[in-house]
């Protein structure tokens, strides 16, 4: 599978998904990764830092999942996309603008996103605490 899907601890102590992809990303791979950060999926409700770097490219099948199951109601987690490929990065930013997504933002290093996804979790959290 072109996704290799773990976790990671973000400095504030919450639990991340980290999916780093290679290769070309088909409709059937971001279809497996999707059912794993939907609702009932192994992963879902976690901050996501996505990396790229190793990806060539997504077909328009997979785009159009992406774009599909991520749009309207759907309950949004805090999204970091990792990516030096210029191509990569066009159908990334082509999707959040598509999407109006204002949870996930794209990155050109690593330590970057993980500092943004923390400081996220810790809004996140301190608004939750407030809340309460």
């Amino acid at each position: 599978m072109p996704y290799e899907v773990s976790t990671f601890t973000l400095p504030c102590g919450a639990r991340a998904l980290k999916a780093i992809g290679t290769g070309v990303i088909t409709r059937e791979d971001a279809d497996q990764l999707m059912k794993q950060i939907e609702s009932g999926g192994s992963f879902y409700g976690l901050p996501q830092l996505y990396l790229t770097q190793g990806m060539e490219k997504m077909s328009p099948e997979a785009r159009s999942l992406f774009s599909a199951r991520t749009k309207g109601g759907v309950e949004q987690m805090w999204s970091a996309v990792v990516g030096s490929s210029p191509l990569i990065r066009v159908t990334v930013n082509f999707l959040l603008r598509l999407n109006r997504s204002r949870s996930t933002k794209m990155f050109s290093a690593e330590p970057e996103a993980v500092a943004w996804l923390d400081e996220r979790v810790r809004e996140d959290a301190a608004r939750k605490t407030a809340g309460a």
